[in-house]
């Protein structure tokens, strides 16, 4: 049981970590590009630095490069940072599967990332990956029904005695955070504006605001 962001701004990150219990990051392209152009100016490799000097926790990392070569190597720089920390993002695809067993076989944790159907995850589960990523929203986006999907690979684990572990992304608000945990997902990534808004709930915030009004009646009695 463990929450993530889903981040790569560092001030973001640091901000969040200040009042939600985070056990680490995640990141991939797409994340990387929105935090350039709000001005963070750090090449994969320096934010990976940056990530593991500014909180404690894992670092998920995905690769950029799409030929398995490349993809491999990359990973490898990553993991080399810091080893017992940096987990790389495989794509679930046909080179990502090669790529994320060459990784497995020379006894590095893996994360596979996009992952859509319970059969892929059930491949990934075969080769050992540490976690899968399914995509909460954009599977509910697509048609599917997100939480059912994330009960079946869930139920597909838990029968068959799978280790890897349900990493839900994709994940847009509170109630998307409770149903994929109702569903069975074992963690969450979450992106920061979504992480401060598990903290609230408007029942909570007018039973709060009874307080303070009832505190300071109190005092001037």
């Amino acid at each position: 049981m463990a929450l993530y962001i889903d981040c790569a701004y560092i001030d973001d990150i640091v901000e969040v970590g200040r009042t939600v219990p985070l056990a680490g990051v995640t990141t991939n392209p797409s994340i990387m590009l929105a935090a350039c152009e709000r001005g963070q100016r750090l090449t994969p490799s320096q934010l990976l630095s940056a990530l593991l000097s500014k909180q404690p926790g894992l670092v998920f990392i995905q690769p950029g490069a799409a030929r398995e070569g490349e993809m491999l190597q990359e990973a490898l720089a990553y993991i080399a940072a810091e080893p017992q920390r940096v987990i790389p993002k495989i794509p679930m695809t046909k080179t990502g599967m090669r790529v994320a067993r060459a990784l497995k076989e020379q006894g590095h944790r893996v994360a596979f990332t996009a992952v859509t159907s319970v059969a892929q995850a059930y491949c990934a589960a075969l080769i050992q990956a540490d976690y899968i990523i399914p995509y909460y929203n954009r599977l509910a986006r697509s048609g599917a029904n997100a939480s059912e999907r994330i009960a079946q690979i869930a139920k597909l684990f838990q029968s068959q005695h799978l280790s890897s572990r349900i990493l839900a992304a994709s994940i847009k608000s509170s109630l998307e955070a409770a149903e994929a945990l109702q569903a069975g997902a074992h963690d969450l990534t979450v992106p920061s504006e979504v992480l401060l808004s598990l903290l609230t709930d408007p029942e909570s915030e007018r039973a709060v605001e009874k307080f303070t009004q009832d505190w300071q009646r109190m005092k001037n009695l």
